[in-house]
């Protein structure tokens, strides 16, 4: 059986679904399904965890591909991912995006309240919670993964970039900025096959690249949390996953479908401008850390204005 070679673990709201496709596409690369999370078991993303018999087996349909890989989010907020990797897989390399942080935890924090994770619809309050939370208080009945709520903490890139640097080295690290993906995605998606040693030129790459026709971010909401909540149960959750069989034929595919229909896009409501501001000052330096770390100016991630 093919074991994957190569691991995206890019922040959930960061491109992730877009790029995951596009590397699906080429027809020398084999993607598991996304969001496996093996990895990670400090973030405890499956409770109890998936086994390596369940993980293996989303690889069994690779055959000759040059590359085999998977994509997981909230593994480069885990503290033990990089090394839990490279223990399974010592040659991989790693890909990772990263999108400014407080654009990011806005958009995050709309994402958990659709999916459920978080029961405090207003940000600034969410954000103000933080403290509570990190001492176990005011958490909903289930959130996955439950650092999910810790806003700020998830923000040292630095940090969390350093980790895989310093087990993979760099030259197997390749650290994506979502403002390149956003303005010029194609251009990221060529960098990331080279990164990979596969040609960019390949039968059916317009097919691939061709635009959906609903961004893959579009912030969403839902009719009915009756439903939402129905289907965001650990156990149901387990089953969408692939990590416990349905516990009658066709249940998976019912939940999906109830997950599916319950969904409705709508605009995000804006951000407070004085609240922006305030984040941009408070993680400057993690932003200044991260420029260090990877050599690139990122000014528009310290823009207070």
């Amino acid at each position: 059986m093919r074991r994957p070679d190569f691991f995206f673990v890019g922040h959930p709201r960061s491109g992730s679904g877009l790029l995951d496709a596009w590397l699906a596409g080429h027809p020398d690369v084999f993607m598991a399904r996304k969001e496996l999370h093996f990895f990670g078991r400090d973030i405890r993303y499956h409770d109890p965890p998936r086994t390596e018999a369940n993980y293996l087996a989303h690889f069994r349909r690779a055959r000759g591909e040059r590359r085999v890989g998977e994509s997981s989010t909230w593994l480069l907020s885990s503290a033990t991912a990089a090394e839990e990797i490279a223990a399974f897989a010592p040659e991989a390399r790693i890909i990772l995006m990263l999108r400014e942080p407080v654009g990011w935890l806005h958009s995050l924090h709309s994402h958990l309240v659709f999916t459920g994770d978080e029961d405090i619809p207003d940000f600034a309050e969410a954000l103000a919670a933080e403290e509570d939370r990190r001492a176990g208080r005011r958490m909903p009945r289930w959130t996955i993964p439950a650092n999910a709520l810790f806003y700020r903490a998830n923000t040292d890139y630095a940090t969390q970039v350093e980790r895989y640097f310093r087990v993979f080295g760099r030259d197997r690290v390749l650290p994506l900025i979502f403002d390149d993906f956003r303005e010029d995605p194609v251009a990221v998606y060529d960098r990331a096959l080279r990164f990979l040693g596969l040609p960019t030129d390949f039968p059916g790459r317009a097919e691939v690249l061709a635009p959906s026709r609903r961004a893959r971010n579009s912030n969403r909401t839902v009719w009915s949390r009756r439903v939402r909540d129905f289907v965001n149960r650990p156990r149901h959750r387990r089953v969408l996953e692939g990590v416990d069989p349905a516990p009658v034929p066709g249940a998976g595919l019912a939940i999906r479908a109830m997950r599916r229909l319950n969904i409705r896009y709508t605009d995000r409501a804006p951000m407070d401008p004085a609240l922006r501001a305030a984040l941009r000052r408070e993680l400057r330096p993690r932003v200044e850390a991260l420029e260090a770390l990877l050599d690139r100016p990122l000014p528009a991630w310290k823009d207070e204005g």
